[in-house]
C-alpha cells in the first residue's frame, strides 16, 4: 500500500503546471463563451461508489483528494453513496429501493470502487489501486469535444438558468449523451448516522500508519464527506440527453439549456459537473469523452 502513495508523490514531482480556465464568479464580469477551440484538454471524472459502513472507503477518499491535488481543474470527482443516509434520493428507485447508477455500473457491488471516465474494460479498472495509473494514462489523451458552462444566472425564485455548451474539435459518430451532476464539495454532520467506518485506525482491522486515518477512531465521528452527489441534471435521468448526430461536427457546438430548482442545495458549497458519455447498453461499453466543472453562480469557458 505504501508504494501507491510513493507513486503519487512521484507524479506530483513529474506533473507539469498548466493554465486552466477559471470560474468567473461575478456574472456582471462574465464574458460570452469564446469560440470553439481547435484542441481541448482532456479532463477526468472519478465516480467513486462508497458507503458509510465501508471501512476501506476512507483510503479511496484520500486517494481522490491526492489526484485532484496533482491535477487541479483537470481531475474531478463525485462520491456516489449507496444504501446509507448520504445516498441521493434521485438515484433510488421508489419501488425497488435500488440505486440506479450503482446497479448500472457497479455490477459486482464493489466498495470502494469506480471507473475513471467510465472506462471498465476489465474488473481491475474499478479498483482504487489502479486509479493513479489510469488517470495518468488518460489525462494525456486528446478528446474530440469539450464543454463550457454558464451557471451564473440565479433567479429571485432560486432557480438556476444553466447553459451547457459542447464543442467539437473533430467529427463524432454514434450515441453521445450529456449528463450533469450537482455535487456538494464538503459535508460534516454531528449526527452519528453520518459516521464513517475506518479500517485504518490503530484500533481497526487494517491499521496503516502511512494514512491520516491511523490516529482516528475506527468509527469517525463528524467525518468530512466530500464530493457528494446530490442530484442528476438531465431531462432523461441517468441515461442522459442525446446529442443530435448532425451537430457533432468539427468546429460546431451543441447548446443545451436547463432550469434547476436550487431548493435544498448549498449553493456556496456546491459545483456543477457535466460530461459527454459515449453511451452503451452495458457497464463496459461506456466512456466519457470529456468533462467540465463549474461553481454554482459562476461561468466556465472551454479548457
Amino acid at each position: 500500500m505504501k508504494s501507491k502513495y510513493l507513486i503519487i508523490a512521484l507524479f506530483a514531482i513529474l506533473a507539469s503546471c498548466t493554465e486552466n480556465s477559471q470560474d468567473i464568479p461575478n456574472p456582471g464580469n462574465a464574458p460570452d463563451i469564446s469560440a470553439v477551440p481547435t484542441v481541448f484538454k482532456q479532463k477526468i471524472l472519478i465516480e467513486d461508489y462508497t458507503q458509510l459502513s465501508c471501512g476501506q472507503c476512507p483510503r479511496a477518499h484520500y486517494l481522490v483528494d491526492s489526484l485532484i491535488g496533482l491535477w487541479p481543474d483537470r481531475v474531478y470527482a463525485v462520491n456516489i453513496h449507496v444504501g446509507d443516509t448520504l445516498e441521493s434520493s434521485a438515484l433510488v428507485n421508489p419501488t425497488t429501493g435500488v440505486n440506479s447508477l450503482d446497479s448500472m455500473f457497479n455490477t459486482n457491488s464493489v466498495y470502494p470502487g469506480g471507473p475513471i471516465n467510465r472506462v471498465i474494460s476489465n474488473p481491475i479498472d474499478f479498483s482504487p489501486d489502479y486509479w493513479v495509473t489510469s488517470v495518468q494514462a488518460k489525462i494525456g489523451q486528446v478528446p474530440s469535444c469539450g464543454l463550457a458552462i454558464e451557471a451564473s444566472e440565479i433567479t429571485n425564485t432560486n432557480k438556476l438558468n444553466l447553459i451547457v455548451h459542447t464543442g467539437f474539435s473533430a467529427d463524432l459518430f454514434g450515441d453521445y449523451r450529456l449528463h450533469g451532476y450537482i455535487v456538494e464539495r464538503t459535508y460534516v454532520n454531528s449526527d452519528s448516522a453520518y459516521d464513517q467506518m475506518n479500517d485504518f485506525s490503530s484500533e481497526g482491522i487494517s491499521p496503516d500508519t502511512t494514512l491520516p486515518f491511523y490516529a482516528m477512531n475506527d468509527t469517525i465521528h463528524q467525518y468530512n464527506h466530500k464530493y457528494l452527489l446530490k442530484r442528476i441534471i438531465a431531462n432523461n435521468g441517468i441515461v442522459g440527453d442525446q446529442i443530435p448526430q448532425g451537430i457533432m461536427t468539427r468546429g460546431n457546438q451543441y447548446i443545451k439549456n436547463y432550469t434547476i430548482d436550487l431548493a435544498g442545495i448549498n449553493t456556496g458549497n456546491s459545483v456543477i459537473i457535466f460530461f459527454v458519455d459515449k453511451y452503451g447498453t452495458t457497464s463496459t461499453s461506456h466512456w466519457i469523452e470529456n468533462v467540465q466543472q463549474v461553481g454554482i453562480g459562476s461561468n466556465k469557458d472551454w479548457n
